[in-house]
């Protein structure tokens, strides 16, 4: 693999189930950081904009409407950092609705990708609320082919990333909104160096800090 420099940066935000507003702060804080810092991209969690998990609350349009509002606002905000591209994990409205992640640039959103495994497990109820995605893109940032897929999605050796690898994808961003447990880090490391290895792409891991309720 011989690709350009990428510089992608990390953003584990503690953002608060509901507060769309004061997420949407805290999201584009951390744009703004992100490219002070001179990154090519910056990442933000699995529904960083809504907080993890929104529960009942996408069961109200004008929540599901006001969460879109917010996100056109930071792709406006997006036109002065012209040469970052954000990921935020938001809710979308497409007749149904989807965990998505929007990717951002200058002013433009570049594309929206809905996660395609839903967890109906544990503490986890997504398939309650959400439609699968059934699409796998890649985008080209700073000359290099990315894909974006979210949290359970990567589990699957057969999942999305192997779609967005045999695309061309060269970098995978995966963002998170995951519980924490005693030993997994070790078996999350191991996992995606499995996936890494065997679709022969980069992957940058990205969870969401904090805490929510009984997560």
């Amino acid at each position: 693999m011989n690709i350009l420099p990428l510089r992608v940066a990390l953003a584990q935000v503690n953002v608060t189930v509901g507060d769309l507003e004061g997420n949407a702060r805290k999201i584009l804080t951390s744009m703004q950081q992100a490219y002070a810092a001179g990154a090519h991209i910056v990442c933000l969690p699995e529904l960083a904009l809504t907080g993890y998990p929104p529960e009942d609350l996408l069961l109200k349009p004008e929540f599901v409407a006001d969460n879109l509002r917010q996100l056109h606002h930071l792709v406006s905000e997006s036109n002065h950092m012209p040469e970052l591209t954000a990921v935020v994990g938001f809710v979308d409205r497409d007749h149904d609705i989807y965990n998505a992640a929007a990717i951002i640039n200058s002013g433009k959103l570049l594309g929206v990708y809905h996660k395609h495994y839903l967890p109906n497990y544990g503490v986890f109820d997504e398939n309650r609320y959400f439609q699968a995605g059934r699409q796998a893109p890649i985008f080209s940032i700073n000359d290099v082919h990315v894909g974006v897929n979210i949290c359970e999605d990567v589990w699957y050796p057969t999942g999305p990333m192997t779609m967005q690898a045999h695309a061309g994808a060269e970098v995978i961003l995966n963002i998170n909104g995951s519980p924490y447990y005693a030993g997994k880090e070790t078996f999350r490391q191991e996992m995606l160096a499995t996936r890494a290895a065997d679709n022969g792409v980069i992957v940058a891991y990205l969870n969401m800090v904090g805490g929510q309720d009984e997560l």
